[in-house]
């Protein structure tokens, strides 16, 4: 246990250390290349070297639909989001949001953990239920944001304009996909990590090093201080993280995983951040509308850049936070709890929010209406 927490603290160090380094990575190209780098180079080679080291069980196969199942939920439950933030779901905020939520990011924002607390097996594991949130995120969440901007714009839906060529090019093209496919066809040959020459197993072991440090210090710079964030993202991503937490425990007791690490692996992967791909998308919609010189645009790019800005740290630490708690984290409970706490929490800040814009309005003379916990409740039908 003296391990795990000396573990996390240095964790949190880089993520410091990220912080006090914000103004020597100013402009957003260096923060890029720190973000390509990872999902290029370390990330790949995390997870080729996981995979060559051990052998992967056919009962595998069943994780890329679990990551799928969690993506199909929290879509469902989106609308849900939106009206409890008393964000209209046709509002650009709104199709952002349904974007987004969804959408998950465990590459840059748990693998590292996972990696390090739970070993290459499990990095295996949820590398293949990635493959599945994948799939979500490149097919799914494409046909969604042409189909937001059809609905926005009221053009009549076209089948031929989204290319199944250029879906499949881009789920075949990232490199998380062609690792897991060039592993399975490795493994499939029967080579192991035995049969690769060492220098290239060096090799690959030196960029994997190079993976959890450069993730906490991309989270450290990734963090941005605002008091808007408080207003409208904060209450949302502590509501996302209780709902998922709800629902994978629920999972995890009903398909009865007594095994620990399990218990942990899973809590955790639901706790990732959302994605880049749903936004993406969103920014290649507002370029088609950008030459059309469309006014009214679908999706409020600036919006879901600043989610994204605050997802991935907010997700990180909680993970960090889940696993130094090991052994409460195992009691179903307690995480039931902890889960209904974490939507509670977003709730009180909304009223919160809700109270402050209240008054507000008031000084302004916008208002005449008294609050009351009655008022911020009938907000939100």
């Amino acid at each position: 246990m003296q391990l795990i927490y000396s573990k996390i603290a240095v964790f949190f160090l880089l993520i410091i250390l990220g912080i006090s380094l914000k103004k020597k990575f100013g402009g957003k190209p260096e923060k890029l290349g720190i973000k390509k780098f990872i999902l290029n180079i370390s990330l790949p080679a995390t997870i080729l070297i996981s995979f060559i080291s051990f052998e992967i069980e056919l009962d595998f196969l069943y994780l890329p639909l679990a990551g799928i199942a969690l993506n199909l939920f929290v879509f469902l439950l989106s609308p849900s989001f939106l009206k409890i933030t008393r964000i209209k779901k046709a509002s650009k905020k709104g199709k952002t949001l349904m974007m987004l939520l969804s959408s998950f990011a465990p590459g840059i924002s748990c693998f590292p953990i996972i990696e390090e607390f739970l070993g290459s097996e499990y990095l295996i594991r949820a590398s293949l239920i990635d493959f599945g949130n994948k799939l979500f995120v490149l097919v799914f969440l494409l046909i969604l944001s042409y189909r937001l901007h059809y609905l926005t714009q009221g053009i009549k839906y076209k089948k031929n304009n989204i290319s199944t060529k250029n879906i499949l090019k881009s789920i075949f093209t990232e490199p998380i996909n062609l690792v897991l496919i060039f592993s399975t066809i490795i493994l499939s040959f029967g080579f192991t990590i035995d049969e690769i020459p060492n220098i290239f197993v060096d090799l690959l072991n030196r960029m994997k090093d190079t993976l959890t440090p450069l993730v906490l210090i991309f989270i450290g710079l990734s963090i941005i201080f605002s008091k808007e964030a408080l207003k409208d993202i904060i209450p949302l991503l502590f509501i996302r993280a209780g709902v998922c937490l709800f629902f994978t425990i629920c999972a995890i007791n009903i398909f009865g995983l007594s095994n620990g690490e399990d218990t942990i692996f899973y809590l955790a992967l639901s706790l990732s951040s959302v994605s880049f791909w749903p936004f993406a998308h969103m920014t290649l919609i507002n370029e088609v509308e950008k030459k059309a010189k469309i006014k009214n645009r679908t999706f409020d790019i600036g919006y879901g850049l600043n989610f994204l800005a605050y997802s991935l740290p907010f997700s990180t630490i909680l993970i960090l936070l889940l696993v130094s708690q090991r052994n409460t984290t195992l009691d179903f409970s307690f995480v039931l709890l902890l889960s209904v706490i974490m939507i509670l929490i977003g709730f009180v800040l909304l009223l919160i929010n809700s109270r402050i814009d209240f008054l507000k309005k008031q000084r302004s003379g916008d208002t005449q209406k008294k609050w009351s916990l009655n008022y911020f409740f009938q907000s939100l039908l």
